[in-house]
């Protein structure tokens, strides 16, 4: 991938928002419906705060690495010395690639689902057409990727105002003034810290910005866009729908009942799925290119088809997936980046992000136990 066009500001901020955003404005109204307004707006203002922490902390962990070209290479050289190094570092990969691979899995999913409701053909299929199609921005590199988020999340910030207007005049459900069951709360928390994940989105910012001193910046507004999208995005399903279900946008579409707020729905969530499949994917052709030296689209096809094939055969719902991922990738969190990030800013090469903060103990704490609890609530059911 070249390093030769660099991302704009905007376009920095809309990789952030984008590679998030997908999961999240598809499973969050489903979660959410089932607790009340205080209960969601204490779960996302939570989860936003831990998220920008953490998002600021990799930033630091990334600028601070002279091998800051994929997650990997950060992590070794701050946490692996001696004999030990090359073990540690195919640990860090097999890690990553099981984290990357369920993040794509889920994405696909979700667009498989869309597109097979949409078109009338099977999932199996509509997860190759999507394929297919997200796979064609692999031709443009790094800065098509960073055009087509911005693209793609400014067109879906629109469909979400019309979809919201439209929910207002076809009111159909209510969202109680109530704080919810708390236990429910929690779970909705660590669905919110997973649809604002933006690890691999942070790390490309990190090293395809114009200005490197607007990296975090562009991280607070992308997180922050992201959070605004989803949550203006899920009122507007549990007051348009007579029914909230799983997949948000179905519910929705039934509720409002004008013909073309399916195909808006239908919009809305294939965008989503394309800027989250598109940041993970080159995540991972990034990891796999620098570590055995290939090119970038041969990586593609190594790191992404395995994912095309585990979404057509394995049965969980998108639901579990989400879950599922957001436990993992707490735990990823807790055992490697963390500690390395301690280390690289005992010693900086670019003042840290987080100023007087950065690499005292009780932020690490603090984002450690918002970080473990994500872990926890992965283990509880919202239905």
């Amino acid at each position: 991938m070249t390093k030769t066009k660099k991302l704009t500001f905007w376009e920095s901020v809309m990789l952030v928002a984008g590679a998030g955003i997908g999961t999240g404005i598809i499973t969050i109204p489903y979660a959410i419906s089932q607790i009340g307004v205080f209960g969601a707006a204490t779960a996302l203002l939570s989860a936003f705060v831990i998220s920008i922490l953490t998002y600021l902390i990799l930033a630091d962990l990334v600028r601070n690495s002279t091998q800051s070209d994929d997650l990997i290479g950060a992590l070794t050289e701050h946490l692996c010395k001696g004999k030990g190094r090359k073990f540690f570092s195919v640990l860090f990969l097999v890690l990553l690639a099981l984290l990357l691979l369920e993040f794509l899995v889920v994405y696909s999913l979700c667009a498989g689902d869309v597109l097979s409701d949409l078109l009338g053909i099977s999932r199996a299929v509509s997860i190759l057409i999507f394929y297919f199609l997200a796979s064609l921005i692999v031709f443009f590199g790094v800065k098509g990727m960073g055009v087509g988020e911005k693209i793609s999340v400014l067109l879906i910030g629109a469909v979400v105002i019309v979809l919201t207007v439209l929910a207002f005049f076809h009111k159909n459900g209510s969202f109680p003034l109530t704080f919810g069951n708390p236990g429910k709360v929690f779970a909705v928390y660590g669905l919110f810290m997973y649809s604002m994940s933006s690890t691999f989105a942070v790390i490309q910012t990190c090293n395809h910005i114009e200005k490197p001193e607007q990296t975090g910046k562009a991280i607070i507004a992308g997180t922050a866009v992201n959070a605004g999208i989803t949550a203006v995005f899920s009122i507007a399903v549990i007051i348009g729908s007579k029914a909230v279900t799983e997949t948000a946008t179905i519910g929705l579409s039934d509720g409002i009942g004008i013909p073309f707020v399916k195909v808006l729905c239908s919009i809305l969530i294939i965008g989503a799925m394309f800027t989250s499949f598109w940041s993970i994917g080159f995540a991972f052709s990034d990891v796999v290119s620098n570590r055995f030296k290939l090119d970038t689209r041969l990586s593609w096809l190594i790191t992404t088809v395995p994912a095309i094939l585990l979404a057509v055969l394995l049965p969980l719902s998108i639901l579990n997936y989400v879950q599922i991922g957001a436990g993992a990738l707490s735990i990823v969190f807790l055992a490697v980046v963390f500690p390395a990030y301690k280390h690289a800013v005992s010693n900086p090469i670019q003042p840290p992000l987080l100023g007087k903060f950065s690499g005292k103990w009780p932020l690490i704490l603090f984002v450690v136990i918002g970080t473990v609890l994500m872990a926890v609530s992965s283990l509880i059911p919202v239905s």
